[in-house]
């Protein structure tokens, strides 16, 4: 407002704003992601809840087996693509509309490939008395995935946009789902209305996008984008390498032990994943500042990273001893009565996702420095190990065992990543993890020597807890640098 020099007392004054709470631009994302992500697994859950109790069991398992199709397609199209279009943007090697149009390009080759082909291979090898056209219409839906434009968003610090794509797929999912009932018209419903959903997150993506770089457009080469895919290729087998090691165990226990085992792993197994969806959550907000200050500002990056390492160890033993000390009560109300003796398999468990945790900042490093090959190398390692200990584990100690192998292979993954991040300008400072580690260490001897009940567990480790953190002088201060690392940035 312009105030009035020659009569002053005639002025309104301009209404102070009231500032937004925060915590902190990094941490503010950080919520904005998670309530995303937790949205859109309870509207997962509930469609997915509601179609098995709508659909026959031989329907349902085709309706899985769809989903499954749909989701190595869906590892297969994005092939590391989100994440060197952010690192491209970020350190500007390449211009926006250059980048965007190399990434669209790219997956829509990959699609055009890769979509007819896992359909005929799940109609050919499956023995689905389901209709083809289930799985083809599901094929179809991997075609909206060249139009997730979430990694463009997130490399311009939209976590908002970026964060909310999801959420409205798996919402328009359930409301399609009610609506067109494939219980009455046929099991084909569903994959209409993953189409639907697929569509609709896409138009969410293009409407923003539209409105955000207009009146410019997406730039399209071929020769760009299949160096974008070349460039992008050894993160692609990174992320199917991990997905494998995810999954791999659950067949490898079958193979070596019996059904009741393979259920505890199972169940354990799936808690886990859902678990880490946060720690991706956290890494997906911090890659685009980790790639910027990875060329502008090496010290800053040395900062963050130093920070970032003594958080993440702290969330990920305080998160593993709430797991340890609770597991049975957890896995008897997430999975019954009969499931609460697989508490020990899952306490057991929750360590390698603790582990993967703090192994990010040096996998993300390797990413924002080039070096894509070392990931895969790391990843690969995890694979072998689960895959390889776990069978040799799990013959000797069941579920266990294979909780065991994948807490090592997990110990592999971080290794190699670090050792990985050698000649880098910044690597990550593993001082920041020896306290939580020891604190963690000395909980778990403890609690297992002792064999309290919970509630006295949960007191003695919320003790040793606090007692490490305040050895830890330096927690606060990597508190606060985390918190300002976005809003200084």
């Amino acid at each position: 407002m312009v105030m009035n020099a020659a009569h002053p007392e005639n002025s309104t004054p301009e209404p102070a704003r009231k500032k937004r709470f925060s915590l902190g631009r990094l941490i503010d994302d950080f919520f904005v992601l998670a309530s995303g992500q937790l949205f859109s697994k309870v509207f997962g859950f509930l469609a997915f809840a509601w179609l098995a109790r709508q659909l026959t069991v031989e329907e349902y398992g085709a309706v899985e087996t769809a989903v499954g199709m749909a989701a190595i397609g869906a590892i297969a199209l994005e092939m590391g693509t989100g994440a060197i279009g952010v690192r491209r943007i970020s350190q500007s090697e390449s211009g926006a509309m250059h980048v965007l149009g190399d990434v669209i390009a790219g997956r829509m080759f990959l699609a055009i490939l890769a979509a007819p082909l896992l359909a005929i291979f799940y109609i050919a090898a499956t023995r689905s008395s389901a209709p083809d056209a289930l799985f083809w219409i599901f094929a179809v839906s991997l075609f909206a995935i060249p139009f997730n434009h979430n990694w463009f968003f997130q490399a311009h610090e939209r976590m908002g946009v970026a964060g909310f794509g999801l959420t409205l797929k798996m919402g328009v999912f359930l409301v399609a789902l009610l609506l067109l009932a494939p219980q009455r018209n046929g099991v084909v419903y569903v994959a209409v209305s993953e189409v639907i959903a697929a569509v609709a997150m896409a138009l969410w993506f293009c409407v923003f996008g539209y409105l955000m770089i207009r009146p410019d457009h997406p730039r399209y080469s071929v020769a760009s984008s299949v160096k974008m895919l070349r460039e992008s290729a050894q993160l692609g087998a990174s992320s199917f390498v991990n997905a494998l090691a995810q999954f791999l165990p659950v067949l490898v226990v079958a193979t070596a032990a019996d059904d009741i085992e393979t259920a505890k792993f199972g169940a354990s197994q799936r808690l886990v994943v859902s678990l880490m969806t946060f720690s991706y959550v956290y890494y997906f907000n911090l890659f685009p500042l980790i790639a910027r200050r990875m060329i502008d500002d090496a010290s800053a990056l040395t900062r963050i990273i130093s920070a970032s390492v003594r958080v993440t160890a702290w969330v990920g033993v305080v998160t593993g001893v709430v797991f340890w000390v609770f597991a049975p009560l957890v896995m008897r109300l997430v999975f019954g009565a009969a499931f609460e003796p697989a508490g020990r398999v899952f306490g057991i468990l929750v360590w390698s996702g603790v582990i993967i945790l703090a192994s990010g900042n040096a996998r993300w490093l390797l990413v924002a420095g080039k070096r894509q090959s070392s990931l895969l190398a790391a990843h690969v390692v995890n694979a072998t190990s689960v895959v390889g200990l776990g069978y040799l584990f799990s013959s000797m100690l069941g579920a266990m065992g294979a909780a065991v192998a994948c807490v090592i292979g997990a110990c592999g993954l971080w290794a190699v990543a670090h050792h990985r991040t050698r000649g880098l300008d910044v690597r990550p400072d593993l001082s920041g993890n020896l306290i939580p580690a020891a604190t963690a260490a000395a909980i778990v001897i403890s609690l297992t020597l002792l064999k309290l009940q919970p509630a006295p567990a949960a007191g003695l480790a919320a003790v040793m807890l606090a007692a490490g953190m305040l050895v830890d002088r330096r927690l606060p201060g990597a508190l606060g640098a985390l918190i300002k690392a976005k809003s200084a940035a």
